[in-house]
């Protein structure tokens, strides 16, 4: 039967293997869970910028049809077409948000 090597014993190939999937894992999960407080920042940004205007039914989403969230604003809601402008230029104004878009429901 055979014995298994104590831990010490590990090629360096297998070690760095290990090190190498366990840093992996890590930044991945740092990412996603950064990338979800940017987004809820930029989410607040956006609902602000349509309460100032007072567009009571507007919807935000910082995620476009079959991706993963970015830093592009999507919104709808009934607003004529000068507070859409202006609520489109307020939010392209803000350092994190690379643009923004107003959609048709």
């Amino acid at each position: 039967m055979a014995k298994a090597l104590p831990l010490w014993a590990m090629h360096n190939s297998v070690k760095l293997l290990t090190g190498l999937a366990a840093t992996v894992v890590l930044a991945r999960g740092g990412m996603v869970v950064e990338g979800y407080t940017i987004i809820g920042r930029l989410g607040w940004a956006a609902q602000r910028a349509l309460a100032v205007h007072e567009v009571d039914d507007g919807s935000i989403s910082f995620r476009p049809p079959r991706s993963h969230p970015a830093r592009i604003a999507y919104l709808s809601g009934t607003a004529d077409r000068e507070t859409r402008a202006a609520i489109l230029a307020r939010l392209r104004h803000h350092p994190l948000i690379i643009d923004a878009r107003w959609e048709e429901r």
